[in-house]
């Protein structure tokens, strides 16, 4: 039995349209927060020093892995 081309269209838009979005199993968001290095590594992340000048500011601090990936270190 042929089926119509209309009928696999509406399949494939059933299942598109009642999916999930993916955005809701990812959980709420979460603003950047300033953390110690300290709980940078009770998260479970290592902290990462990058150049990006000279002097005295010439370097900032972040957490990479863990529970606070990403958040700048004080």
């Amino acid at each position: 039995m042929k089926k119509s081309p209309y009928a696999l269209a509406a399949v494939a838009a059933v299942a598109v349209l009642s999916a999930p979005p993916a955005v809701a199993a990812a959980g709420p968001a979460r603003m950047p927060l300033d953390i110690t290095a300290r709980q940078c590594i009770q998260g479970g992340g290592i902290i990462i020093i990058s150049a990006n000048g000279t002097g005295a500011d010439g370097y900032v601090k972040f957490c990479q892995g863990g529970t606070h990936d990403g958040e700048t270190i004080v």
